[in-house]
């Protein structure tokens, strides 16, 4: 069973510089009117930071290879596995709603980070261990984002 863990991250201030120049915010401008990219970029550079906060070093972003991408390789320092982030992004009216990002995880997504692993594997070699992770974050108005981790989220064995 994956470990779980939910924190709130207070304010998105300070993540523009985590972001790419395309997809970089303008104080004047709402969460609303991100495109769906964006917000996966600003999902994944609050993802990167709340990794980074708990002591995993990020190793890659975007990290790609002709069975896809991986959204954020990163070290996790404590267990010394190599983890493989899939962070999946939603707006939200308040945090307290029931979306559950994660969700959007399904067997073709799991299929496809076993085979990204796999060709990471052969770009890497040695790496110690491999774990897939997923980091959930739920943005609200008012720059408020609630992020949940799967540690352990699923593993290289196909589910039945």
């Amino acid at each position: 069973m994956p470990r779980r863990s939910k924190d709130r991250v207070p304010d998105l201030g300070g993540f523009e510089d985590l972001l790419s120049e395309d997809a970089c915010l303008d104080d004047d401008r709402m969460l609303d009117g991100l495109t769906t990219k964006q917000l996966g970029n600003v999902g994944e550079a609050i993802a990167a930071l709340y990794l980074k906060e708990r002591g995993y070093d990020i190793l890659e972003r975007n990290y790609r290879c002709h069975e896809g991408e991986a959204d954020l390789i990163a070290l996790d320092t404590v267990e010394g596995v190599i983890v493989l982030v899939e962070v999946k992004t939603r707006r939200v009216r308040h945090l307290d709603d029931d979306e559950y990002p994660e969700e959007a995880v399904n067997d073709k997504k799991r299929r496809r980070y076993r085979r990204i692993a796999a060709n990471y594997l052969m770009d890497r070699f040695p790496v110690p261990a491999i774990r897939f992770d997923v980091v959930a974050v739920s943005v609200a108005s008012g720059h408020l984002a609630g992020i949940r981790h799967m540690v352990g989220a699923f593993d290289w064995e196909a589910e039945p």
